[in-house]
């Protein structure tokens, strides 16, 4: 019992030497200090509100197309015998697209051409020098009895009062009138012959064979102008965009085709409501975006604004050209017309990032001495660029335009 009890006593004192070892060992440690925790301070950037221009656009959708754009047909009718270009080709002005048979033409051309030989040697024959003498001679002729005229007939009137008053002899009288009838014949014989003279040549009939002759050369032109219009040329530089004309085929009227166009120029139709022709003009330059090249700077020109509202609808029809000499745009290509819709002067304008709305309100974020400061704003125009800002702002004020998100009223950063 005893070495019971004894063992028990030196258990319990083992155990009270181990607990107090224990905590001696504890508290020997040194106490740890508590961490601090430093708070990151944010990088920020400003730039100054300044007072400036804004303007508004609006955006308007349209299609572009060629500037030119050319259906060429033949001038006449005829069985196609070549086809010279196809669907792609470039072409330049006067370059043949195709042909048509002039087989048909070529005896009509001999024919016109003999008819100018013979109007031409008639027109020779009356301008002849022998002929303009012969013509001298019968007017002289005819000069010369009509003064014989006139001495007989004035000694027949005489003869005849006088063999009235039976003055003279019936003889004398029959020899007067003789000689009257004679020279009257002679008279108009002679001045028929110059009046034939004169039908066959002269200013007249010179002019009649020279208006001949150039009738005979107009029908030589004209067949000329038919072989001449069997040649189909394109009457525009550019691209063909279609050709419906085959080797064979008879061409004419609307049948037939090649179709040229011009890719140096597009242009879009875009329609716009009455309250934006106080804001357009003519020869306006205005900013173009075309989907399919969405990197490329493209500006258009106001060519024209139509008078009044298309039939169709209450619009304005505003047509807007876009040069294409390097020819990246294609016909057909979607674009987006920027137009000015709105203008202020003179107002604060802050870059659009700057500007962050919380519960519906405007804020911007500032900084005094290294302190972020939110300032409520109220916001006006605005554009791609710059919103117009109203407020406790003024021309200068630096604002935050990076790094300004989850900043808080009062926070450190830091302006790099």
């Amino acid at each position: 019992m005893k070495f019971k009890e004894l063992m028990k006593k030196k258990k319990l004192i083992v155990g009270i030497i181990l607990a107090v070892v224990v905590v001696a060992i504890i508290f020997s440690f040194p106490k740890s200090k508590p961490v601090d925790v430093a708070q990151e301070v944010k990088n920020v950037k400003t730039e100054k509100i300044t007072t400036g221009t804004i303007s508004a656009r609006v955006e308007y959708a349209g299609n572009l197309k060629p500037a030119k754009e050319v259906v060429v047909l033949p001038k006449a009718g005829g069985r196609v015998a070549t086809v010279n270009v196809k669907v792609g080709d470039k072409v330049s002005v006067g370059q043949t697209l195709f042909t048509l048979d002039t087989t048909d033409y070529a005896a009509q051309l001999e024919q016109a051409q003999a008819g100018v030989s013979a109007a031409s040697a008639n027109l020779e024959r009356t301008s002849d020098s022998g002929f303009t003498q012969q013509l001298l001679q019968a007017e002289q002729l005819v000069e010369k009895l009509q003064i014989q005229y006139n001495t007989v007939k004035d000694s027949y009137d005489k003869t005849q009062t006088l063999y009235s008053a039976n003055a003279v002899s019936k003889k004398e009288y029959d020899d007067a009138k003789a000689q009257y009838d004679a020279i009257t014949i002679d008279l108009k014989n002679a001045k028929d012959s110059l009046e034939l003279l004169k039908s066959k040549s002269g200013p007249q009939a010179t002019k009649a064979a020279a208006a001949a002759l150039e009738q005979a050369q107009a029908g030589v032109s004209a067949v000329q102008n038919q072989i001449n219009n069997a040649t189909i040329t394109s009457p525009i530089d550019g691209v063909v965009s279609e050709k419906a004309v085959e080797v064979g085929q008879i061409a004419g009227g609307q049948s037939g085709s090649v179709t040229v166009i011009d890719y140096s120029g597009l242009e879009a139709e875009v329609n716009v409501p009455d309250k934006m022709l106080t804001k357009i003009k003519e020869g306006l330059s205005v900013p173009v975006t075309i989907n399919a090249l969405p990197d490329a700077k493209i500006v258009g020109v106001i060519e024209s604004i139509s008078p009044n509202t298309s039939s169709k609808n209450n619009f304005y029809v505003v047509r807007v050209k876009v040069d294409n000499s390097n020819a990246d745009i294609k016909a057909g290509m979607f674009a987006k017309i920027s137009l000015p819709a709105e203008q202020k002067d003179d107002i604060l304008m802050v870059p659009n990032e700057t500007i962050k709305m919380e519960n519906g309100v405007n804020y911007l974020y500032t900084v005094d001495n290294d302190e972020v400061k939110k300032i409520a704003v109220e916001t006006g125009i605005s554009n791609e660029k710059f919103t117009e800002v109203k407020g406790k702002v003024q021309d200068g004020l630096p604002v935050i335009t990076e790094g300004q998100n989850l900043l808080s009223d009062g926070e450190k950063v830091n302006l790099v």
